[in-house]
């Protein structure tokens, strides 16, 4: 006989006959199955180029290429790039300082 504690009604029922006003309730417009991110084209917005509004991201975007614009702020980063360590620079450098000190 296992139970576990219910998060609903605060008591401790058995996993084999969990009381059903402790299920949780199931949303129907919610699927159970998995989907991927998806990112609509409709907006509203009035464009700060040329004061139209427009409910399509594609059409304001071909507007402010047409017109010259470039849209800032969706770029994708760029990756770092770091410079190669001089390890035969870096040894030459310690061996002179060592020279001078010595000296």
């Amino acid at each position: 006989m296992r139970e576990r504690y219910c998060r609903v009604c605060g008591g401790w029922h058995q996993l084999d006959q969990w009381p059903h006003h402790c299920m949780p309730a199931h949303n129907p417009a919610q699927s159970d199955l998995p989907s991927p991110h998806f990112i609509s084209d409709s907006i509203d917005i009035q464009s700060m180029h040329d004061g139209r509004h427009y409910t399509s991201k594609a059409r304001l975007r071909s507007a402010y290429r047409a017109a010259g614009v470039v849209e800032i702020g969706n770029e994708k980063p760029q990756p770092i790039e770091t410079p190669m360590t001089d390890r035969k620079a870096i040894r030459n450098e310690l061996r002179r300082v060592h020279a001078e000190y010595n000296a």
